[in-house]
């Protein structure tokens, strides 16, 4: 017992969750220091991750994620010969997230490796902000709206697991996302991280052993941060002033999104101009928005497409209406949260589809086949016994 108790280091979770945390940082290597260097970061956290998902004990459902991976692999390669968006470097990245979003839920990875991975962005965040300022670019290869996508795909895997799990989840990780989402301006991202904080808070509010004291708090804290949200939209209607940096982005741009409802319709019409277009996806280096926005679409579903054809956007949606159905039969609320939030955040921004985040995404729609599974057996087998013993 007191051997136990001493025990802070499980070695047999330290692994995985060494490899989960390493390659969140290599992402953010990329970003803060593009080159070779950080590229082949990236490039050894991948291959540590799948190494590490197939030296575990029982790797979690590994069979139906190799299927999945392989049609994705065969439409990637497709849209390459055809079309000529995707690559094979990126074709076998894509695979390869099949297998990280496997390690990334499996019960090995210690939970807190995503609050690490959260703080370890937020960290660079602040110290840019201090030294910067709110409006100066964070990251060298992308805008200040992806400050809330780096921060967020950790926290969501976080906050899925823990609600999946039945496990009672840290509130400050969602605090700390949507506040320097908020200062950073990202408009997109400031609703996004609204969404999941409001959902974390709910979620503690709901639990069986929250006390009333825990819940006028949480209820306070709910109000608090909904002010500068309806702030902005009183002001964006309104049209007045706001010397605020994360005010002014919503008055000066609105929630339109500026060209990217052009930007969408545009390849929404080459798509639907072609039968190769339409089954495999539109070729974007024809499409004038698409080279403007230096070949980001801002949709991620719009990426699938333009990656892996019809057939793959169709899977997208089946695997995410499923996720859905089963969060709300397993009455798992912030699991649901989760899954809409990356979802409404996929919507304006490239944060999965042929993205080095995409097996963020994955292990969340998966979570629901591999983990609830798991879950259901464990109660039946219990109720089971119970019957027999009885």
């Amino acid at each position: 017992m007191t051997e136990s108790k001493c025990r802070y280091i499980d070695l047999y979770r330290l692994g995985p969750s060494v490899a989960v945390v390493l390659f969140f940082t290599a992402i953010i290597a990329v970003n803060l220091y593009p080159g070779s260097a950080s590229s082949a970061i990236y490039y050894l956290s991948i291959l540590v991750g799948v190494v590490a998902l197939f030296c575990m004990r029982k790797p979690l459902g590994i069979y139906r994620v190799t299927i999945l991976a392989v049609a994705a692999g065969v439409l990637s390669f497709a849209n390459w010969l055809l079309v000529g968006n995707q690559t094979p470097l990126k074709a076998m990245i894509m695979m390869a997230s099949f297998f990280l979003a496997v390690l990334m839920i499996s019960e090995q990875v210690d939970e807190r490796a995503y609050i690490i991975s959260v703080y370890m962005n937020a960290l660079v965040v602040l110290i840019h902000m201090v030294r910067f300022g709110v409006s100066s670019r964070v990251y060298v290869t992308s805008s200040n709206n992806y400050v809330s996508i780096f921060l967020m795909a950790p926290g969501l895997l976080y906050y899925s697991l823990m609600n999946v799990r039945g496990k009672k989840c840290a509130l400050h990780p969602a605090i700390v996302i949507w506040l320097l989402s908020f200062l950073m301006g990202g408009r997109g991202g400031v609703l996004a991280c609204t969404l999941l904080l409001a959902g974390v808070i709910l979620n503690r509010f709901f639990a069986d052993k929250a006390s009333r004291r825990d819940r006028v708090l949480l209820m306070i804290l709910l109000v608090i941060i909904m002010i500068p949200v309806a702030l902005i939209a009183f002001l964006a209607v309104s049209k007045n002033g706001s010397s605020l940096y994360a005010v002014d982005r919503f008055l000066n741009k609105g929630l339109d999104g500026g060209g990217r409802i052009d930007c969408w319709i545009e390849y929404i019409t080459a798509a639907w101009k072609s039968t190769t277009g339409f089954l495999f996806g539109a070729d974007l280096s024809q499409l004038w928005w698409v080279q403007h926005y230096s070949g980001n679409l801002h949709n991620s579903f719009l990426f699938v497409h333009a990656y892996m054809g019809i057939l793959g956007l169709l899977g997208l949606l089946v695997l995410i209406v499923r996720a859905c159905v089963r969060a709300i039969r397993l009455r798992k609320g912030l699991y649901l949260c989760c899954i809409i939030t990356i979802c409404f955040r996929g919507m304006t921004d490239h944060m999965f589809g042929g993205n080095r985040l995409s097996a963020v995404l994955i292990a969340l729609l998966i979570l629901s086949d591999f983990v609830t599974d798991q879950v259901k057996d464990t109660d039946h087998f219990k109720e089971t016994e119970r019957g027999v013993y009885r």
